[in-house]
Order: structure tokens, then C-alpha cells, then sequence
């Protein structure tokens, strides 16, 4: 701006510089008196002067525009400091927000481990041992012993569920990848559709709150691929890259060749306000498109959190 002003100013100079040596050679002057001096009952041999002191006005009201322009944009940059200041601050506050978050799911799923587990465990226990003693009672006995057992371990595979959901397993051991692989593949597994993963870059010295809600959208896209997309095979890729002004960011991407998001398909039933909501948090974008002949891609692209600013 500033640069472009000064080529400005001294376009300017030169143009005022031309006109000087240009009039002198022409006489300027006194070739305009003696064209005006014949309409003098007119006055019109005031009209120079009266354009000179037009222009000096104008050269002031631009002067005046510049001077209001200038204390505009050093407003202007102190309200745009002052907001990515405040930005930068919600979103380490947001950082935060899920990380207390992910610490008391992690806190439950140790406390359900431990008590509830621990009570199945017991009571399987006492059911083998009401089942071992009660050989000469009636079959009754046996049989419900066998179903307090079979009880027994239905609550423990809904435990194991519900483990799983409030805190991933292995992801704190294994890392973000790892766990990505596990859970691609434990999905595959369990739903018969074919599942490729792949990754590129540093991307288990992330942040716990750019894990978690990496892994939770990979998690609620394969889950809403399996209840409504019908597809035969999915891909899932993430990979750490650079914006256009070189900053770091997370790229993740889900697709799927299934019948992909009909017109009339609610978000809000799919899952994705929760995505959308956690990624926002971290400045992220979310955002679904269709893949030629027929599909859909789910993409999630978090900035990386400089080493300094980390909560």
C-alpha cells in the first residue's frame, strides 16, 4: 500500500515537471491572457486561477481522505488482531473442552472395567460354582445357573462395547495409525465390506483433542457406511500436509462406492452435527461430496496445533 503510494506521488511529480518545461516552451501563460483578456467583462480571465485553487481544495480533501483511510486500517488491524487473538483462544479453549472430555470417558471406562467387569467376573464365578454343587438338585437349578453365566457374559460383551466407545483401545498405547488400522479393520471384519487404509506423515505426535476427533470421525463414518451407504468397499486415508501459506493441516478422507447421500437424508441423523461440531471447535472443515458414479467422500481438515500454543 504504502509502496504503491509513493509510485503514485511520484507519477505525480513527474506529470507537474512535463507541464512546467511544456508551458515554458509554449508560453502558456501568456497565451491563455491574451484568450481571456477579450472577456474581461465576463471575467473570465479568472478561470485559471479559479481551476488552481479547485485543484489545491482537492489535493486538501484527498489529503484529508487519506489521513481518515489511514486511522481506518490501523483500526481495522488492531480489530483483526484482537480477533485472531480471541480465536486462537477458542480454539485452545475448545482443545481443552474435549480433552476434559476424552479424560473423564477415560475415567469411566477404567471405573466400569474395574467394577463392573470385575462383578461379571464374579458372577460367572458363582454360577459355575452354584452349577458344580448343585448336581443332585433339580435341573432347574442347573439351568439357571447356566443362564446367570450366559447373562453374565452378554454383560460383558455390552461392557466391552461400551468401553470401546468411551475411550478407544490402545489408542494412548498404540497411537493414532495403529488404532486407525485396528478399527478399519475389526470393521471389515465384523461387516463384510472392504476396507483400505493408508496414511502419510508425522501423525502420532498429535495433540489429544486433534486424535480424538480424528479417530471419532473415522469411527462415524465407517459406522453410518454400514447402516446406510450399501456399499461393497470403503477407503480411508489421512495424511499430514501444508495450506497455501505452508501451514501444517490433517487431511482425512472416507469414501465409499455405495448409494451415497439422497436428497432427502437428514445430517443430524447420520452423525454429523457431533463431527461437525468438534471439528469447528478446532477450526477445522467438514464437508461431504458426492464421488462419480455413485458414493460418497467424507473430509476433515484440522489445522495442526503449533508445539508452543498446545494446551
Amino acid at each position: 500500500m504504502r509502496d504503491r503510494s509513493l509510485v503514485d506521488l511520484g507519477v505525480i511529480l513527474c506529470v507537474v515537471v512535463l507541464y512546467f518545461f511544456l508551458a515554458v516552451e509554449v508560453e502558456l501563460a501568456e497565451r491563455l491572457n491574451s484568450l481571456t483578456h477579450i472577456y474581461e467583462n465576463w471575467q473570465f480571465d479568472e478561470i485559471p486561477l479559479t481551476l488552481l485553487v479547485l485543484s489545491l481544495g482537492l489535493v486538501w480533501f484527498g489529503w484529508r481522505r487519506w489521513r481518515e483511510l489511514n486511522r481506518e486500517m490501523q483500526i481495522r488491524g488492531r480489530v483483526e488482531a484482537a480477533n485472531r487473538h480471541t480465536l486462537a483462544q477458542n480454539r485452545r479453549l475448545a482443545r481443552q473442552v474435549i480433552q476434559l472430555q476424552e479424560s473423564e470417558r477415560r475415567h469411566i471406562a477404567r471405573e466400569l472395567h474395574d467394577e463392573i467387569g470385575q462383578c461379571c467376573v464374579a458372577i460367572k464365578v458363582d454360577a459355575a460354582l452354584i452349577a458344580r454343587d448343585a448336581k443332585d438338585q433339580p435341573a432347574t437349578v442347573l439351568s439357571n445357573a447356566a443362564h446367570i453365566s450366559d447373562t453374565a457374559d452378554h454383560l460383558q460383551r455390552v461392557l466391552r462395547g461400551m468401553l470401546t466407545r468411551l475411550r478407544p483401545t490402545g489408542l494412548d498405547d498404540l497411537g493414532l495409525v495403529s488404532s486407525l488400522e485396528v478399527l478399519t479393520q475389526g470393521w471389515q471384519a465384523r461387516h463384510g465390506i472392504a476396507c483400505d487404509f493408508s496414511s502419510q506423515g508425522a501423525l502420532d505426535a498429535l495433540d489429544e483433542a486433534t486424535t480424538m476427533t480424528l479417530y471419532r470421525s473415522v469411527q462415524e463414518s465407517l459406522t453410518n457406511i454400514a447402516k446406510h451407504a450399501h456399499a461393497s468397499r470403503a477407503e480411508v486415508s489421512i495424511a499430514q500436509t501444508a495450506d497455501a501459506s505452508g501451514a501444517a493441516q490433517i487431511r482425512l478422507s472416507v469414501a465409499d462406492n455405495g448409494v451415497g447421500l439422497p436428497p432427502q437424508a437428514n445430517p443430524q441423523g447420520l452423525g454429523l452435527v457431533g463431527m461437525q461440531e468438534r471439528v469447528s471447535a478446532l477450526g477445522g472443515q467438514l464437508s461431504l461430496s458426492a464421488l462419480p458414479g455413485g458414493g460418497l467422500r467424507v473430509q476433515v481438515v484440522l489445522p495442526v496445533l503449533p508445539a508452543e500454543d498446545a494446551p
